[in-house]
């Protein structure tokens, strides 16, 4: 990697997709606590708001995956890879 791509990683923001994606990640990372805690200590009110909090997790990364879909091409295209590593056939 040249310096200036470093450079340029080192300043890029992330997109609103990304933080929505970041987003989902923590709901379902907390939900998933709240679930195994509610249910080890059989608390059921905190069971299922973490079952509720996952729920929303999951349903902003469903919407987030269709409706940014992955084009195909892109940087761990395995051609592309290929090529960069003078593989090519």
């Amino acid at each position: 990697m040249t310096p200036e791509e470093l450079e340029r990683l080192k300043n890029r923001k992330l997109t609103g997709p990304e933080k929505g994606g970041v987003t989902a990640a923590l709901l379902m990372f907390f939900g998933i606590g709240m679930i195994m805690g509610g249910s080890s200590g059989g608390n059921n009110p905190i069971f299922y708001t973490g079952t509720g909090i996952f729920s929303m997790g999951a349903g902003i990364a469903l919407y987030l995956l269709f409706k940014y879909q992955p084009s195909g091409k892109g940087a761990w295209d395995e051609e592309e890879l290929d090529q960069k590593e003078g593989k090519g056939e």
